[in-house]
């Protein structure tokens, strides 16, 4: 389990969520409370393809991740993502992400050429 105020994490969107993946477990404890913390469970072929996201998944395990927004849950307790997630090549620790401005990140086409900065 990683300290999630110590790990660099990858910025990536889940559908039209933008969030912080890590492929570790994330240390619960260490969150900061404006953060949401979820696992994302891959396949059961092992190919990769992030299929389900709750608040902690034991088997099949892809990785967790973090996001300013609550993720809406099904009945039974799941997020289905439509899509797999969209790595945009770039990395933030936590601390940079709270202070990055996402608001409206994913609600267009084009968004991860705008050079995504936080702000200072």
């Amino acid at each position: 389990m990683v300290d999630a105020k110590k790990e660099t994490f990858e910025f990536v969107m889940l559908d039209a969520y933008p969030v912080l993946f890590t492929s570790a477990r994330i240390d619960r404890k260490t969150v900061p409370k404006d953060l949401f913390c979820y696992d994302v469970r891959h396949d059961d072929d092992g190919q990769g393809i992030a299929c389900e996201v709750k608040p902690h998944v034991l088997v099949n395990h892809w990785g967790s991740i973090l996001s300013k927004e609550e993720i809406p849950m099904e009945e039974d307790g799941s997020y289905y993502p439509r899509e797999d997630l969209d790595y945009s090549g770039e990395s933030f620790m936590v601390e940079e992400y709270l202070r990055l401005d996402t608001q409206g990140i994913g609600m267009e086409e084009g968004n991860k050429e705008n050079g995504m900065q936080p702000e200072l």
